[in-house]
């Protein structure tokens, strides 16, 4: 028999965040710190073990990295941890630069107005 009492799930609003504002975040943060040259490509596929397809896609803005990815590149980028607390509505419990955080949000505007 089933109980009749259960614990009901809490209706909150689910975070608006899309995949592609996820991507075109990472790609601002990426871009910031690394660049988006051809040796930068080279660094981050040796520093994730990812492709230089799947590189060059989240520096496009055209797919964010995967978990395990992202775990890589949030333990050598600071930007890429920045924009990871800000994303996730964090960035007040940490010790963040807010100028950093409002220059990698108008990078990202500027990026999603042009398409």
């Amino acid at each position: 028999m089933l109980r009749e009492e259960r614990k009901k799930l809490r209706n909150e609003p689910p975070k608006n965040l899309t995949a592609h504002e996820y991507a075109i975040a990472i790609e601002v943060a990426l871009k910031r710190e690394i660049g988006a040259s051809r040796h930068a490509v080279k660094t981050l596929c040796k520093l994730t073990n990812a492709s230089e397809r799947t590189v060059q896609n989240w520096l496009a803005g055209v797919r964010g990295p995967s978990a395990v990815h992202l775990i890589l590149l949030a333990q050598n980028f600071s930007s890429v941890r920045s924009t990871i607390m800000f994303l996730s509505g964090q960035e007040g419990q940490y010790a963040v630069g807010s100028e950093i955080i409002v220059d990698l949000l108008f990078e990202a505007i500027a990026l999603l107005t042009q398409q």
